[in-house]
């Protein structure tokens, strides 16, 4: 979803500020309902869960907040924005932290989580930007966090990764082996 909103946003520079709320809480939705499924998927551990459930409910309330006034002002629309991608990227940074053993790409979810930050900053910094900006700076941010995200999902759950549960390690080529 993050892939589709990057692509289409900045693809209408003269997008209205409505157009463009109505757009981010549709991905903040989408997003949402992705985070509180994976929340439900690993509910047994139980701190990373939770933070993705946060993550998850943050999401739905920056969409319900965006798409039941679509007609905020832009500085609004920056102020939600700035603080939802803060918010879900510090949430995202600490559990990839946390779980970095669990994932076998945890250094990706990382760069994810700071890039989700370092959107949120840059809104903030520039709340006086136009609609055609912020368009640009949220689109760039989730076609950057999409295909990061799309990434590391596909490396970690991609059928003929090396899991532990799997398949024995190989020895690297040229690896010397103790007997």
């Amino acid at each position: 979803m993050a892939a589709v909103f990057g692509a289409v946003t900045p693809a209408w520079p003269q997008v209205t500020v409505v157009t463009l709320a109505l757009a981010f809480g549709a991905y903040a939705l989408a997003d949402g309902a992705m985070r509180m499924a994976t929340a439900w998927r690993h509910r047994r551990a139980r701190r990373p869960a939770a933070v993705c459930a946060g993550a998850g409910v943050l999401s739905v309330v920056a969409a319900a907040a965006t798409t039941l006034w679509p007609d905020p002002t832009a500085l609004t629309l920056v102020a939600t924005a700035g603080a939802w991608a803060i918010t879900t990227g510090c949430l995202e940074l600490w559990a990839a932290t946390r779980m970095r053993h669990e994932l076998r790409h945890a250094r990706l979810w990382r760069i994810s989580a700071a890039a989700s930050v370092a959107t949120g900053v840059l809104l903030w910094l520039r709340p006086d930007a136009g609609a055609p900006a912020i368009a640009l700076v949220l689109g760039l941010y989730a076609l950057v966090v999409g295909g990061i995200r799309l990434a590391a999902a596909w490396r970690e759950y991609r059928p003929d990764a090396d899991h532990p549960s799997s398949s024995p390690r190989r020895p690297a080529p040229g690896a010397r082996l103790a007997h």
